[in-house]
């Protein structure tokens, strides 16, 4: 099954929301990440088609200008802790 999200409308203006969705789908097909994400005891579940859609939606939005801002500011807090 296909993992998407909602705005893909955007790849177009924001190459890299369609790298990270490309990359989510890949990784869904080969390893059912987000099966195991939303397992309680580590095995896979039977997920919806909304769950996938917002997990694909979120992994996209890392892609977009302000997902990114969010990663630099995650990645800085990072740092600085290691400080």
């Amino acid at each position: 099954m296909r993992h998407r999200g909602l705005h893909t409308y955007r790849f177009e203006a924001n190459p890299k929301e369609k790298v990270f969705a490309k990359v989510w789908n890949e990784k869904q097909t080969e390893s059912h990440t987000l099966e195991y994400l939303l397992s309680e005891d580590n095995r896979r579940v039977d997920i919806s088609k909304r769950d996938m859609t917002v997990a694909a939606t979120v992994i996209q939005w890392l892609g977009s200008p302000v997902g990114q801002s969010f990663l630099d500011e995650v990645q800085e807090v990072i740092d600085s802790s290691k400080e």
